[in-house]
């Protein structure tokens, strides 16, 4: 302990192996303040949905059109890093685009805002009634959209993985909010794919492996994005575009 003077990473390791109990109580009210948050910005942005200027409708404040009417969102609001509307940052009509696959990540409905009910992609909005995919092109740009985050979350998650024990925590959580929640929110993993399940599991062990997650959680991070991304696309193959 006295050559590490210098070394924080030493020292999280030691009172790792000392303290368990003490680094337990702390993720415990780390995962409790988390979920706090959560249910604070869901009530938040329930509790701010406007009315449409026409019909009269209730309507979310990150949706872009009226779910009753179809009128547009003068001024829809962004997305905050849990999905939900930042109340404060309005989009531009340049992101509309855009902001519409930034909704489908976070399995919201791309017209109004509306939060999915179900992990598939065979549903529609139970408020304005739109289906989740809107024929090949929608699944071509919202891919487009999810791969263009591919080359920084990979050199994240080798750069995180540099540091011990919270290195692989920060790293899986990363690229499984970029790239894998995207397509994994229409999925039911325990009924698509076993390999599935087995990377499910391996990235949770890694989690408390972490010397182990050093080395495996990039490769991981690959293996885990070519899967979701080939899985979903073979599902959107399959969806009968032609009904809607």
């Amino acid at each position: 302990m006295h050559q590490s003077d210098h070394s924080w990473s030493e020292y999280l390791v030691a009172y790792s192996l000392l303290y368990p109990g003490v680094v337990v109580i702390l993720a415990l009210l780390g995962g409790l303040g988390l979920g706090a948050f959560f249910i604070f910005c869901r009530r938040r942005e329930y509790s701010h949905r406007i009315f449409c200027s026409k019909c009269g409708s209730m309507m979310y404040p990150c949706g872009l059109h009226c779910p009753e009417c179809g009128t547009p969102n003068p001024s829809p609001r962004a997305l905050n890093w849990i999905g939900y509307s930042r109340l404060r940052t309005v989009v531009p009509p340049s992101g509309w685009k855009r902001h519409e696959e930034v909704l489908r990540s976070y399995r919201r409905c791309f017209y109004c805002g509306q939060p999915l009910r179900e992990p598939s992609l065979d549903q529609r909005c139970p408020a304005c009634g739109k289906a989740v995919l809107q024929g090949e092109q929608s699944v071509d740009r919202y891919d487009a959209y999810i791969g263009r985050r591919r080359g920084w979350t990979f050199a994240a998650v080798v750069v995180l993985g540099v540091v011990p024990i919270l290195g692989p925590l920060l790293a899986s959580s990363l690229y499984r909010r970029t790239l894998i929640n995207p397509y994994s929110l229409y999925m039911t993993v325990y009924r698509e794919s076993f390999l599935m399940v087995v990377l499910f599991l391996c990235r949770h062990l890694f989690r408390l492996l972490p010397f182990i997650g050093i080395i495996g959680m990039p490769v991981l991070c690959v293996t885990e994005y070519h899967l979701y991304r080939r899985m979903f696309l073979w599902k959107a193959e399959k969806y009968d575009f032609r009904g809607e």
